[in-house]
């Protein structure tokens, strides 16, 4: 299954044509004096774990707790089978799978393929650029005056890393091997089977690599299926796991998971981010969890060959969060769909009697309209969100997922970019962040509950408007000492609680250091019991 990251990227500058030669500098290390000397992490001994692999006709295999698990406590933690780099990727180094300038590109002594610089902690490693994938690619040199034909053979790049284990690593290869593919229904589609011919069955045949049509194309649906996309920080990578993939899909997910790319092995940490009871479905969430039923079942059913019909995806309100409501044009109520798992059936309003009712290729439209309008918006324009929010209030209703989209990105945005500086913020943006952050607190406390990376980033960001209002209230003059106390309590209790989620992520990611932040936040505070006494 294939996981994606949840931010809006910001729009990527134009890039030069970069197709000279002198802009191409050659790696002075041969990737075969880069062997790594560490081996990956040993996965967690099978007597140690906490669940059990259930088999049924509707699911396939799946996980369920053996036992009681705790918020918090580590599910599965494994090493990847294979990492390589995402399909649709630009230019990108293949051994940490970083974007190059094409204007300046580095490449491989030994094959002559992109790098990104002759350091690249991904020379020699099975996780990046391997000695016998070096060793195939010699015999394949890319051709750097084609720079979209280069990009368009990233493609087959991941397949063949993953038809190399056969030989390179026959362990890895058959824990691979016993994935689904589904290739009879991928086959049946009629759009995914065409392009993976294209792309990556007759990349290799032009390669001369000897390899089955058929084994080619189960690897490709393996891919589709089950690996999970990886890395941060501008990375383009998606990786294979021995038994991560058996986590079943729910849109309510019981776990949250982290990659440490810095890693030997690049493992995989999988949490549970509520708490289970021996017996219940340890689940993650296939599709953005900050989508719609329409959207999130569509994307499901195009990447993972399946229809969802979990209790969110039934339930026209979806747990109670209205996240795929619009407003009714006669009465201002909420128009639901009346059966959220038959896309065609009509829409209708649910408030005052009024019975308005609204097509499913009406809604459809509606909904390409809004959100092509929605993804125009700069990743940086806090007016821009704001504008889309009041633009369209009588249309959706304000717990729609496009208004929780928009109210995610403003609140990162207020308190960190250019006029909206935290410091520098009036009351009114202050309140304002504190609302946004509480309108979120309510949808996730539904839709990823627990522990969940969302509330984690949405508590510290919760913290600081709370705690510049407090401190200009305290200079002022303007609060009493037991006032004070009350809120430093609260924003205490935010701190903590986003240092113990975030605590969980690589320390280097924006959310690790988020959690150290978080931490430094809360020594800070333990000044004012000199003050006000003992907060906590």
């Amino acid at each position: 299954m294939n996981k994606k990251s949840h931010k809006k990227k910001q729009k990527k500058r134009g890039k030069g044509d970069g197709k000279n030669k002198e802009n191409i500098i050659e790696v002075v290390d041969d990737c075969k004096d880069e062997e790594p000397s560490p081996e990956p992490p040993a996965p967690v001994e099978k007597k140690n774990v906490c669940y059990d692999i259930r088999e049924s006709d509707i699911m396939g295999r799946y996980l369920v707790a053996n036992r009681d698990i705790r918020p918090g406590e580590v599910i599965v933690e494994e090493p990847a089978i294979a990492v390589g780099p995402c399909t649709g990727c630009g230019l990108i180094c293949l051994g940490c799978y970083r974007e190059l300038d094409e204007t300046s590109l580095t490449k491989c002594k030994g094959c002559k393929w992109p790098m990104c610089s002759s350091s690249c902690p991904g020379f020699g490693k099975y996780t990046g650029h391997s000695t016998y994938e070096c060793e195939t690619l010699k015999g394949i040199p890319p051709d750097y005056s084609k720079l979209e034909d280069l990009k368009e053979s990233y493609q087959a790049l991941m397949p063949l890393r993953c038809l190399l284990l056969k030989t390179a690593d026959p362990t890895k290869w058959a824990a691979l091997s016993a994935m689904e593919a589904h290739n009879e229904l991928r086959r049946a589609r009629g759009d995914i089977w065409p392009i993976n011919e294209k792309n990556v069955v007759q990349r290799f045949k032009k390669w001369k690599l000897q390899y089955e049509d058929q084994e080619i194309h189960t690897v490709c649906g393996i891919l589709e299926v089950n690996a999970f996309e990886v890395g941060g920080s501008g990375a383009y990578a998606r990786a294979l796991y021995d038994r991560a993939y058996l986590l079943a899909h729910d849109c309510t997910p019981s776990t949250t998971h982290t990659d440490a790319e810095r890693l030997p092995g690049r493992p995989l940490t999988i949490r549970a981010s509520v708490p289970h009871k021996a017996g219940d479905l340890i689940s993650l969430c296939y599709a953005y969890t900050l989508q719609g039923t329409l959207k999130r079942r569509e994307h499901i059913k195009h990447s993972k060959f399946f229809d969802c019909c979990c209790k969110r995806c039934s339930d026209p309100t979806e747990l109670g969060t209205y996240a795929s409501a619009f407003r009714c044009p006669r009465c201002a109520g909420r128009v639901l769909p009346t059966a959220p798992l038959m896309p065609l059936e009509i829409w209708r309003c649910i408030d005052n009697g009024c019975e308005y009712t609204m097509t499913a290729p009406s809604v459809q439209l509606l909904l390409k309209r809004l959100t092509d309008e929605f993804e125009q918006i700069d990743a940086n324009d806090v007016r821009g969100y704001e504008g889309f929010l009041h633009k369209y209030r009588n249309v959706i209703h304000p717990t729609h997922y496009l208004c929780l989209s928009a109210k995610h990105s403003l609140s990162q945005l207020y308190g960190k970019v250019a006029d909206y500086m935290i410091h520098e913020m009036p009351e009114a943006e202050l309140n304002r962040k504190i609302e946004i952050c509480r309108d979120l607190m309510k949808a996730f406390d539904v839709i990823e509950p627990g522990y969940s990376r969302l509330r984690g980033v949405t508590l510290y960001e919760l913290h600081a408007p709370l705690m510049i209002l407090t401190t200009r209230d305290f200079e002022k003059k303007a609060i009493t000492k037991d006032n004070l106390r009350t809120r430093l309590k609260e924003i205490v209790r935010y701190l903590t609680e986003s240092a113990l989620i975030l605590g969980f992520e690589p320390r280097q990611s924006s959310e690790g250091l988020m959690a150290s932040a978080a931490r430094d936040a809360l020594k800070k505070i333990k000044t004012w019991e000199q003050i006000i006494g003992k907060i906590s």
